[in-house]
């Protein structure tokens, strides 16, 4: 018998996000092995070693279903957990690290603790231990809410987190050096001017020297084949373009996928085809004039005429098949950038 022949596998979905867990006894190494999986890479790993009494099959049985009952317990926890409030009364400041990221955490602290709706924000490590802290003992922090959403990102393989739970906003974004930083408010009608203060923040926050404008992108494609072109196409762009980086690129490949990251995450320009599979790019363009977004929309196209239909709504559009000089030269238009 070889080294993979018992396994288990499974896939779980988690909001927009799909993990795979898989779980096998390797045989000549005398472990089992659980691997996560999101969009075929790995984002975790746990290794047991038998003890000469256990049998394989039931060791690869119960692992694989502590994990996923452990990924899903963290996901009922959001959804069930009722908040204890904790009454406390002032602003505490703990800060035992130095460096680039306490500067921009301050920044950051210095436009947000003020404000009435403010709870904590806080710097956590790789392990997810807070290593710098500002709290508003007025509000209350529930810990286990905090620490979920931290297990939560590290699973993620994006810069940006967020979470919504009941009536605290909580928006969470990687630093250079591998901390994450987490802001927390009590929900008023403040969303979009929190993702605004994120944004101005962190684009000053950039790890190419030469960047001017960081900025998230959203991708609305229902076909593949395209996405991929359109994943290539960036790549090749962020190598020539120096004065634009970008943080985050995400992909919807449905009007409803689309619309429902536009209500949870802010992003700095949309990229969506005009026909979708459930849907038009029109209304994604719509949605966001209606709401007064921020943020820049290009339609993507192989008929022209279809975009000056719609003039009104789009900021640009992009011909197909694209090309990188096409998206770079765009680029520098909509952001008024000099190279």
């Amino acid at each position: 018998m070889d080294g993979t022949t018992l396994s288990k596998n499974d896939n779980i979905r988690i909001g927009s996000s799909v993990y795979h867990v898989q779980t096998e006894y390797y045989k000549t190494s005398g472990e089992v092995v659980t691997l996560i999986f999101k969009k075929g890479e790995v984002v975790k790993k746990i290794e047991n070693s038998l003890n000469p009494s256990e049998i394989p099959s039931q060791v690869v049985e119960k692992q694989h279903k502590t994990v996923i009952e452990k990924i899903l317990s963290s996901v009922k926890a959001i959804e069930d957990k009722v908040l204890e409030k904790e009454k406390f009364s002032e602003v505490s400041i703990d800060e035992p690290v130095s460096g680039d990221a306490v500067d921009f955490f301050r920044t950051l602290i210095s436009q947000i603790v003020k404000r009435e709706d403010f709870v904590f924000a806080n710097i956590a490590d790789l392990f997810g231990k807070s290593v710098l802290e500002v709290v508003n003992r007025e509000k209350g922090i529930d810990k286990d809410v905090i620490g979920i959403f931290i297990e939560g990102f590290l699973m993620e393989d994006s810069n940006f987190y967020y979470m919504n739970y009941d009536d605290l906003f909580l928006y969470g974004f990687k630093l250079e050096n591998g901390n994450i930083a987490i802001i927390g408010f009590k929900k008023k009608e403040s969303e979009k001017e929190i993702y605004q203060i994120v944004k101005n923040i962190s684009s000053e926050y950039c790890k190419q020297p030469e960047c001017k404008k960081c900025i998230t992108v959203l991708v609305v494609e229902d076909v593949l084949f395209t996405r991929l072109v359109m994943r290539e196409t960036f790549k090749l762009v962020s190598k020539e373009l120096k004065s634009l980086c970008f943080k985050e690129i995400v992909e919807a490949e449905s009007l409803g996928e689309a619309l429902s990251f536009l209500k949870n995450g802010y992003y700095d320009i949309v990229i969506t085809d005009i026909n979708l599979g459930d849907g038009l790019g029109i209304d994604i363009a719509k949605f966001i004039k209606e709401k007064q977004l921020d943020t820049k929309v290009v339609a993507l196209t192989m008929y022209p005429e279809e975009f000056r239909k719609f003039e009104e709504l789009f900021d640009e559009f992009l011909a197909k098949p694209i090309t990188p000089e096409q998206l770079k030269n765009k680029l520098i238009a909509l952001f008024e950038l000099k190279e």
